[in-house]
């Protein structure tokens, strides 16, 4: 994530473009025979946007800048005095804006051009923030997508696509920063809702140079012409770039991170759904719920000994050691009160005393778990546990890493392993089975199926969907 330095940087992500970069995004535009006779800028800050624009396009006879923040104007409106008689600049929320009717009064070529705030809508809800569109859901998830966070977006997302939609009667041209997640879902949403969208490239910039950001942005450009529907975007490694390192395409409304490999190895598709992949354990209160063995005893993350039933006990193996390959015999263990989502847990009770009134005792901390997924839930209540949580054999992969490294993983001291909420698996009864899939996974054309789907920048790169998506 960005880090952000007060509440000005934070509730409008204002990250200044600096003038070396938005003239170098101006020159790369220039370079791409990009000649415009409008040029906008919806959130043009203090103005350096406008001010690369106004140099490298000097046949553009309107320069159009809104912007919130009354300072930035002032600043924005010394800094293109020289160009005064083509400048339309005002304050502005660009939520309020009637942007296609903007953009549709405006000669021919336009181009939208800027750097949208780099915030998140639930970063601006935890600030009490007015900054932000209009509620909608225009992500369309639903159900625990939205519970678990799924359906949070970036405003620049929101922006960056209504202004393409904006474009979509008149057509022309969209150029802006922003981070390259959201670039891709800007893509991917743009494609599967249809708008006539011509070549388009993202070009990776410095964001740590530029604005002391640890993210990964780039520059999104997409032209919006009527009546074509491309779906392809290659990829440069900076804006000088000439050769791209991979192109984005789209199969079935998922979003494809190689065209070439998805081509070349698309014959693996999953006619029909084989074994589901799960994810492991999901608890949230690790101090409560893991344990460590330090010699005969049992430790869990407060520093307390404790001694409880083995019935409800069983080997731990956290993403990390999927990984690195660790597969074997190690020294953690989970609590798992549940055989299935659900499950009455009051028989705890009667069965396993000890661990009741463990359980009891850390009755607060379990009860103060935020997310809303435990809310009328039996007390104590996991996730991901099921028939298959228990199988003795399980094939793993964790969803962290950068690496598609699939693990055999078998049972500890007779009892079956169980894995985070981090961790992908495939349920087998034996090792032989087990022994067959992980091999097949770790082939060189498998992985290279994978490849083609995943974005290894995401902060979860490897996804039950995409696992799910081999023959």
């Amino acid at each position: 994530m960005i880090r952000v330095k007060s509440r000005q940087k934070t509730e409008f992500g204002d990250f200044q473009t600096p003038s070396e970069l938005a003239d170098a995004v101006c020159h790369r535009l220039q370079t791409d025979g990009l000649r415009p006779a409008s040029v906008v800028e919806p959130t043009c800050g203090q103005g350096f946007f406008l001010e690369a624009a106004a140099h490298r396009f000097p046949q553009a006879r309107q320069l159009i800048g809104r912007e919130w923040n009354a300072d930035y104007v002032a600043a924005a409106s010394l800094r293109l005095d020289h160009a005064h008689e083509r400048l339309d600049l005002a304050q502005a929320d660009f939520f309020q804006e009637n942007w296609p009717r903007i953009i549709a009064s405006l000669p021919g070529p336009v181009l939208v051009l800027g750097n949208p705030p780099w915030v998140t809508n639930s970063q601006l809800g935890s600030l009490g923030s007015g900054n932000l569109p209009v509620k909608s859901n225009f992500q369309n998830d639903r159900g625990i997508a939205a519970k678990t966070g799924k359906a949070n977006f970036d405003i620049s997302q929101w922006m960056i696509t209504h202004l393409l939609e904006s474009l979509a009667e008149r057509g022309g041209t969209l150029a802006m920063l922003c981070k390259t997640a959201v670039a891709r879902k800007v893509l991917l949403h743009a494609w599967k809702s249809a708008l006539p969208l011509g070549k388009c490239s993202i070009r990776e910039i410095d964001a740590r140079r530029h604005f002391g950001a640890a993210v990964d942005a780039c520059l999104l450009t997409c032209e919006v012409k009527p009546g074509v529907a491309s779906q392809s975007c290659p990829v440069f490694p900076s804006l000088d770039a000439s050769q791209p390192t991979t192109t984005l395409g789209l199969h079935e409304g998922n979003l494809l991170a190689s065209r070439v490999l998805f081509d070349r190895y698309q014959h693996l598709l999953a006619a029909k759904p084989g074994r589901r992949w799960r994810s492991g354990i999901k608890h949230d209160c690790r101090d409560v719920m893991q344990f460590r063995r330090e010699g005969r005893s049992l430790v869990n993350g407060l520093g307390e000994v404790v001694e409880l039933e083995p019935d409800y006990l069983f080997p731990m193996l956290p993403a990390g050691a999927i990984f690195r390959g660790e597969t074997k015999r190690n020294d953690q263990l989970v609590l798992v009160p549940q055989t299935h989502t659900g499950e009455d847990t009051g028989k705890i009770e009667s069965t396993a005393p000890r661990t009741w009134a463990y359980l009891q005792k850390h009755a607060a901390r379990l009860a103060a778990r935020k997310s809303s997924i435990y809310r009328g839930r039996p007390p104590f209540s996991i996730f991901g546990i099921g028939e298959y949580s228990f199988a003795k054999w399980k094939v793993a992969i964790s969803a962290l890493h950068k690496s598609l490294a699939f693990r055999v993983v078998g049972p500890q001291e007779g009892r079956p392993t169980m894995l985070d909420d981090t961790t992908y698996f495939l349920s087998f009864r034996t090792r032989k089975e087990a022994t067959a899939a992980a091999n097949r996974l770790n082939s060189e054309e498998v992985r290279a199926f994978y490849e083609a789907w995943i974005f290894w920048d995401a902060k979860r790169p490897i996804t039950s969907e995409i696992l799910q998506r081999l023959a």
